[in-house]
């Protein structure tokens, strides 16, 4: 079943969504687009990706990819569950 999804995802055309400040933020990020079904890639800055292996976390940003055709409804659902968290939008989405 794994390997189906893994395939599927591959073909998938994939659209920047955000940049997330740390693992921790596009953990949440992730979190949330995944339980309403979204698709996530997370792509790691500079030796992001090899700081979260040794260290757990990284401080050079996670950009946050979806499928192109989930991209609307990404921000959208960023957009409000932000503004139900923190009382603003996120203008950067």
């Amino acid at each position: 079943m794994e390997e189906g999804l893994k395939k599927l995802e591959q073909n998938l055309k994939w659209a920047f969504l955000t940049q997330a400040a740390s693992e921790n933020e596009a953990n949440i990020i992730e979190s949330v687009l995944l339980s309403e079904g979204i698709p996530v890639m997370k792509k790691y800055q500079e030796a992001g990706e090899y700081l979260v292996i040794y260290m757990g976390m990284t401080n050079f940003g996670v950009d946050i990819y979806v499928p192109e055709n989930k991209t609307e409804i990404a921000k959208t659902l960023l957009t409000n569950e932000f503004e139900q968290e923190f009382g603003e939008g996120m203008d950067d989405v």
